[in-house]
């Protein structure tokens, strides 16, 4: 018995060793995190440039969204689904469904507008909604629209029409492929053989059916009735290839940056002591298996 919660004792000082220097780590990124909202300067999106900027606005949907739980118009919500498991010892919450939206919004400030594709953004942003029902914990955070918000990520040109639907027709065949049931749908001579002349025909309906889902996006943002200024017309601000800061928050920068302290120092810290209480423990743990 006493051997059992001794092993137990040594494999949880090992993850918490683990643990521990995780969130060591993480507090510096936080850290650098911190550092770049302090010195980036906020830009008015008129003159914005590319790469990484600072803005401050209102958000303005391209589409208007719903929340799932609060039910209030909104241009992005973060819903999050985790179910109650109970052991012997304790009870956790384990992650069911989490849903990030990822349709594009407008940021408008007193001098223009610009889009924000919030793909793989980190968002800072209030619960707005929780409730426990059946055993399950349902959680809703959202922007609402004409909320003020910060940004700090990437201003890149957006992609052209073509490159978006090559990238598409080569991942629906590469699905098409990795499925033998969808692959064998393209033997039209039923020879069970998939030659070239059929490749090529599958490959140009694929491509005709992107081309159609695709129509009208090259002109969605000429088209949008949030009057952006023609040098930013084909600007979007998200996630950069470079650098991979992408924030979204519905604070104030002074309010970010406070924030961020709290987090630096709990990470930081507290991951030290962890590890080195963990390690304390697996060091006696090997004194005791050696006089043993």
């Amino acid at each position: 018995m006493r051997t059992d919660i001794e092993t137990r004792i040594f494999i949880w000082s090992i993850i918490g060793f683990f643990i521990g220097i995780y969130f060591f780590f993480t507090g510096f990124r936080k850290l650098w995190a911190k550092r770049l909202i302090q010195n980036i300067p906020t830009s008015k999106i008129r003159s914005i440039a590319m790469g990484l900027v600072e803005i401050n606005g209102i958000a303005i949907p391209d589409v208007l969204l719903t929340g799932p739980y609060t039910k209030v118009p909104c241009v992005f919500y973060h819903i999050l689904v985790e179910r109650l498991v109970r052991t012997q010892k304790s009870a956790h919450w384990v992650k069911e469904l989490e849903i990030k939206t990822d349709i594009p919004f407008f940021v408008k400030d007193d001098t223009g507008v610009v889009m924000i594709d919030p793909l793989g953004a980190e968002t800072d942003l209030p619960l707005r909604y929780t409730n426990i029902e059946n055993g399950r914990r349902y959680r809703e955070w959202n922007i609402m629209e004409k909320e003020p918000i910060y940004v700090l990520g990437t201003a890149k040109r957006l992609e052209g029409i073509e490159e978006k639907i090559q990238k598409e027709v080569e991942a629906r065949i590469k699905e098409i492929i990795e499925n033998p049931d969808e692959k064998i749908k393209l033997d039209i001579n039923k020879d069970m053989w998939i030659d070239e002349e059929e490749w090529m025909a599958a490959k140009e309906r694929i491509k005709e059916q992107v081309r159609k889902e695709f129509e009208g996006v090259e002109n969605n943002l000429r088209n949008s009735s949030h009057n952006i200024p023609g040098h930013l017309q084909d600007i979007v601000i998200g996630k950069g290839e470079l650098d991979r800061h992408f924030i979204i928050s519905n604070k104030s920068e002074k309010e970010l940056v406070t924030g961020y302290k709290y987090k630096i120092f709990f990470s930081i810290f507290g991951g030290i002591a962890l590890s080195l209480v963990c390690l304390k423990i697996l060091l006696y743990c090997v004194f005791e298996i050696i006089i043993k």
